[in-house]
């Protein structure tokens, strides 16, 4: 079960993303919101867990121990990587001093999504995620090489995907409520997540890379 610690890291890496959260703001702010949100944010944990559940299904079937570390290794050290070149790249991507934010063209079409649209733009966010599926992977993977009993193993996959999504989630419970100073609040964050976008991934990333760097140097000295 030891392995299981690495899991909260990962749940808050795939839980930090703004723009998945940003589109279930923008859908809880359209006419249709109270019904096409649920949609959207099942839809996207849905899929977060069958990325959990094919990276479970990998680590499982490994048999030797020094397998299943030698490709822990090496996925680690891809992750730590990948992380690092993304922070870089979403650094220079940021919007200039004085520059105004762009704002994905998606947005506006949000404003009239149906239930069944939206589940669609759900998936879409989920399967083109890429910080997110590297991590749901890896996630898996160490549910899987931990050989739990397959009832606890399928919860903490569960437990993962929801901790992963929950960022959708919360806001999607709390706007069910019709309160209009939750919609003001919904409409502040949503101006918030598109303007820090750059910054926020830009941590996140650095973050994931340290993270998953300290994992490498762990296993490489042990």
């Amino acid at each position: 079960m030891n392995a299981l610690n690495q899991l909260l890291p990962l749940a808050v890496g795939i839980a930090v993303s703004p723009l998945p959260i940003v589109a279930v703001v923008a859908i809880l702010l359209s006419a249709r919101g109270r019904t096409a949100a649920p949609a959207y944010t099942g839809a996207f944990a849905l899929v977060t867990l069958g990325f959990v559940a094919i990276g479970a299904a990998s680590g499982g079937s490994a048999s030797a121990a020094a397998g299943r570390t030698t490709v822990m290794l090496v996925l680690a050290s891809l992750l730590t990587a990948g992380f690092a070149v993304l922070s870089v790249l979403s650094w220079h991507a940021r919007p200039r001093a004085g520059a105004v934010p762009k704002t994905p063209g998606w947005l506006a079409a949000v404003d009239t999504i149906t239930p069944v649209r939206a589940a669609g733009l759900g998936l879409l966010m989920a399967v083109t995620n890429a910080k997110n599926i590297p991590l749901e992977l890896k996630g898996g993977a160490l549910i899987g090489s931990a050989h739990t009993q397959p009832l606890i193993a399928a919860a903490v996959c569960v437990a993962l995907a929801v901790v992963g999504s929950i960022g959708l989630i919360v806001p999607t419970v709390l706007a069910g409520t019709g309160s209009a100073r939750m919609t003001r609040a919904l409409g502040h964050v949503k101006v918030g997540l598109i303007t820090h976008n750059a910054a926020i991934m830009t941590v996140l990333f650095a973050i994931l890379a340290i993270n998953e760097g300290a994992h490498v140097v762990q296993q490489v000295a042990a």
